[in-house]
C-alpha cells in the first residue's frame, strides 16, 4: 500500500510538472426545452389540471470563465457560468377544455467538470456539471396555494465535440442531461403532487483562452 501511495505521489507530481494550463473566458447561446415524463393530472378541489412538456426550444444564453489543464494529452477543464435557460409546459384546464402554453425560466450557476482528448485541433469530452438555481419563474397554474417545489441545486451532465483554433479560440457543442429532477412537483392547498421535469439543453459556446 505504501508503495503504491508512493507511487500516485509521483505520477502527480511528474504530471503536474509537464502539465499545460491555461484560463480564459466563454459566453454563447442556449437551445433547451422542459421534459416532464408523464402527462399530469392536478386536481384540487373543483378544479383540474393536466400539465404537459411540448418540445418547443426556448433560447437562452451563458457567459463566464473556464480553465483547462493538459497532460499526456488528456486535458481537464473546470467551468464557472452563469447561465439562461427555461422551456415551456401545455397546460390544460380540463373541466374548462382551455389550454394555454407556460414558460418556465431558471437562472442558474453551472460548474462543468470535463474530461477530454485532443486530436490536432479537435476535441471531444465530457463530464459531470452541478447547477445551481439562483432565481427561476414558472407560475404553471393560476390558483389560490399554488407553490412549485424547486430543488435549489440539480446534477447532470455534458458531453460533446469542439476545436480549438490557433490553441487560443475554443468552439464548442454539447448536449447537457439531467440526473437529477427540478424539483419534486408542485404543492396546491397544502397537497403535493409529484412529476419529473427536467431541463436537457443544447450549448454552443465561443471561448477565448488568455
Amino acid at each position: 500500500m505504501k508503495k503504491v501511495f508512493l507511487l500516485l505521489i509521483a505520477i502527480s507530481l511528474f504530471a503536474s510538472a509537464n502539465a499545460q494550463i491555461k484560463f480564459g473566458v466563454k459566453g454563447g447561446i442556449n437551445s433547451s426545452t422542459i421534459k416532464i415524463d408523464d402527462l399530469i393530472t392536478v386536481t384540487q378541489g373543483v378544479e383540474e389540471y393536466s400539465l404537459e412538456g411540448i418540445k418547443t426550444a426556448s433560447m437562452g444564453f451563458h457567459a463566464g470563465l473556464m480553465t483547462r489543464v493538459t497532460f499526456f494529452g488528456v486535458f481537464i477543464q473546470p467551468e464557472l457560468y452563469f447561465s439562461s435557460t427555461g422551456g415551456e409546459v401545455k397546460v390544460t384546464n380540463i373541466i374548462q377544455d382551455v389550454s394555454s402554453i407556460k414558460t418556465m425560466e431558471f437562472k442558474k450557476l453551472d460548474i462543468p467538470v470535463l474530461v477530454g482528448f485532443k486530436f490536432g485541433p479537435a476535441r471531444i469530452n465530457a463530464g459531470p456539471v452541478a447547477s445551481i438555481i439562483i432565481s427561476s419563474k414558472a407560475d404553471l397554474i393560476d390558483t389560490a396555494g399554488y407553490e412549485e417545489n424547486l430543488k435549489g441545486a440539480s446534477f447532470g451532465y455534458q458531453a460533446g465535440v469542439g476545436l480549438d483554433i490557433l490553441n487560443k479560440i475554443s468552439l464548442d457543442v454539447r448536449y447537457e442531461g439531467n440526473l437529477s429532477k427540478l424539483g419534486d412537483g408542485v404543492n396546491i392547498g397544502g397537497k403535493d403532487f409529484e412529476f419529473d421535469s427536467r431541463n436537457p439543453q443544447f450549448i454552443f459556446s465561443l471561448g477565448i483562452f488568455f
